[in-house]
């Protein structure tokens, strides 16, 4: 049957996508007409086809054709759902949140059920997503993805401005990651921290339970050092064994090294000689033992460094140091904002120095900051100066030092009292 179109209230359109969908849909019509009709109630109360009754008035028809429908309860709220998941270049957002809304419905209609059987199965009470996944011929996992997708626009409208779903989608995951990881931080832990151990590390961590510390920061023995005793030997890689067996899934390590030392642990990427462009990847020491390793290391600039012995009148300053980053599991840093890996600190001046090579403590806490939540559990095998200490007590972490040495253990000690 045929409308007149003055008797049909709709309402204003709210922005330029909405004005800019219903002038397209105009052209659309103009061209080839009506494709399907509106429906209405008996009471001629518009039901579905608000978009095309705002073409036609825009196209000055003065009815439009429609179909007349005995509406009850939400019917007519679910018809226009399905009809607007049917319109072409629909939003991702507006697309999960029209899905998410007609599984509140249905799940409002029928109850929500406790088990993943379709309704109907015998003895079956409820609707579940496995339902509505079947009423819209769409995957479980697809719908499952769908509506947490919905529930992160309620708690982030700004994901709206993201065009593209599976880049919202890898985002909400790294966003519910971090959310994960604070709220842990806030969990009782089953060790206790603020302990400093005098000992070998790879004995002392054999004594604490597997996946029971959050992250680690460390300043290890080099390869080459000016100090032979702060020097890498049989005993430094065991300690990383055992570090990972205690670190959390969703663990950093943050790891001060030199040029040698970074490819020591991250590994080595060379030419395959074979096949032009193909590289082989000769894998690093953490990355044997089961850790990923960023491709690309922090930089530690430094301020106020002193000359290096040896260089050469044609050689450059080495003012910087490397920070190896390795994970367990999928972690997230603390923010979604893009971190410099160049952090630019001053050095220890060597008259405050209680170690040889003690690192700033602004700059533990700025990594500490980067990974780390309060309450969260920070170990250090190699403990030296006790800076990562420091650093734990001024933010409100727990730590745990390991430290082999008897005279920088008792400087740990006084200087964490």
């Amino acid at each position: 049957m045929q409308i007149e179109l003055s008797r049909i209230d709709t309402p204003q359109l709210v922005d330029k996508e909405q004005e800019d969908r219903v002038k397209n849909l105009a052209e659309s019509m103009k061209e080839i007409g009506l494709s399907h009709p509106v429906i209405i109630d008996k009471t001629g109360q518009l039901i579905s086809g608000f978009a095309r009754v705002r073409a036609a008035k825009l196209l000055g028809w003065e009815t439009i054709e429609a179909t007349v429908r005995d509406i009850n309860g939400t019917e007519g709220e679910e018809i226009r759902l399905h009809e607007n998941l049917r319109r072409e270049n629909l939003p991702w957002w507006e697309q999960v949140i029209l899905v998410e809304r007609l599984h509140q419905l249905r799940q409002a209609k029928h109850g929500e059920a406790k088990d993943g059987r379709p309704s109907k199965d015998e003895g079956k009470v409820g609707w579940s997503i496995r339902d509505t996944a079947r009423e819209l011929q769409v995957g479980v996992g697809n719908l499952s993805e769908d509506l947490s997708l919905a529930r992160a626009l309620r708690r982030d409208s700004t994901l709206k401005n993201v065009k593209d779903k599976k880049t919202a989608v890898r985002l909400i995951r790294i966003a519910e990651t971090r959310h994960r990881a604070e709220l842990e931080a806030t969990l009782p832990s089953n060790l206790e921290g603020d302990q400093v151990f005098f000992g070998d590390s790879t004995s002392v961590l054999s004594q604490l339970p597997a996946n029971s510390i959050h992250h680690c920061c460390t300043d290890p023995p080099w390869l080459n050092f000016f100090d032979h005793t702060l020097r890498l030997d049989e005993r430094t890689l065991p300690v990383f064994r055992e570090l990972y067996r205690v670190l959390k899934h969703g663990a950093f390590l943050y790891l001060f090294c030199g040029l040698d030392d970074y490819a020591y642990y991250s590994g080595v990427d060379t030419p395959s000689g074979t096949i032009e462009g193909q590289i082989d990847h000769q894998a690093g020491e953490l990355e044997k033992i089961g850790f990923k390793v960023s491709k690309t290391p922090l930089v530690w600039q430094k301020i106020n460094s002193l000359s290096r012995r040896g260089v050469s009148s044609w050689e450059y300053d080495r003012d910087f140091e490397f920070i190896t980053v390795a994970v367990k599991g999928n972690p997230a840093l603390t923010t979604g904002r893009k971190l410099s890996s160049i952090k630019t600190y001053e050095i220890v001046h060597p008259s405050r120095m209680i170690h040889p090579n003690e690192k700033p403590v602004n700059i533990i806490r700025d990594i500490l900051d980067d990974c780390s939540y309060a309450g969260q559990l920070i170990i250090d095998p190699f403990a030296g100066s006790g800076v990562v200490g420091e650093a734990c007590k001024a933010m409100g972490r727990k730590y745990i030092l390991i430290e082999r040495d008897k005279g920088a253990y008792d400087k740990i000690c006084e200087r964490l009292k």
